[in-house]
């Protein structure tokens, strides 16, 4: 946290030290990113991450979206225009916001060729299929996902305040959840730990984790006190089916 000298904060765990929330899935040959955070380009390259076939939003707040320009360095290495897939509200938002991207190259400019799409419903990318999973985070729409593939579900949500008792029926027994988990003390747009491990326990899937932890959770600390089956994130983290 900027200005801030807690014990989080100057921890030397590097378990601690965290930058903005996203996913990278690979599946039935495929390569997707779960928003582009305004760390996107130190995430690359730190974890030498070779190849993107499509780019999915949870939503356009600007720690989701700001390292979406990007992109355009897998176009280059991929020769080839990469779809991005949004939310309507949230497309607008980064056409608005990106209004420079299209899908055709420009003669002496560098710049994302993308192909936007909407999520309305299921879809898939190559062989995997994709479920979106409304959630309430904000005045906006944000959305979860549910992956699966070859046998295998995973889902993802890490930006919400409170989960329907249909989303948490759809996400039941799957393999792995990936839940926000804000801080201890209450906030009006993200989950509480408390309130994270009660859905976590209502999912129960094979293995859970909690993202989107801010500096009032130290990583050590926040894993001893969670229930079996429930694990801290942290950047980096593979977990393979």
């Amino acid at each position: 946290m900027i200005g801030c000298d807690c014990a989080v904060c100057r921890s030397s765990d590097p378990h601690n030290k965290r930058r903005r929330s996203s996913l990278y899935l690979q599946a039935c040959g495929k390569h997707i990113v779960v928003d582009t955070t305004p760390d996107f380009r130190d995430q690359v390259l730190t974890f030498n991450i070779p190849r993107v076939d499509a780019v999915l939003f949870t939503h356009a707040h600007a720690d989701h979206i700001f390292g979406f320009d990007d992109i355009r360095r897998f176009n280059t290495i991929q020769d080839c225009v990469i779809p991005a897939y949004a939310s309507p509200e949230s497309l607008k938002d980064l056409k608005r916001i990106f209004d420079y991207v299209g899908m055709k190259p420009v003669p002496g400019h560098f710049r994302p060729q993308i192909e936007f799409r909407e999520i309305t419903e299921p879809f898939d990318i190559g062989d995997i299929n994709i479920v979106p999973i409304p959630v309430e985070h904000g005045p906006k729409e944000t959305l979860g996902f549910l992956f699966k593939a070859q046998n295998h579900t995973v889902g993802y949500i890490p930006d919400c305040r409170r989960i329907s008792d249909s989303a948490i029926e759809t996400l039941s027994g799957i393999d792995v959840m990936i839940l926000d988990a804000l801080r201890h003390r209450p906030h009006k747009t993200h989950l509480t730990l408390k309130d994270s491990i009660s859905i976590l326990k209502r999912i129960s899937a094979k293995q859970s984790y909690i993202i989107h932890m801010c500096h009032d959770l130290d990583h050590k600390d926040t894993e001893r006190s969670l229930p079996d089956g429930i694990n801290v994130s942290y950047d980096g983290m593979t977990v393979e089916l």
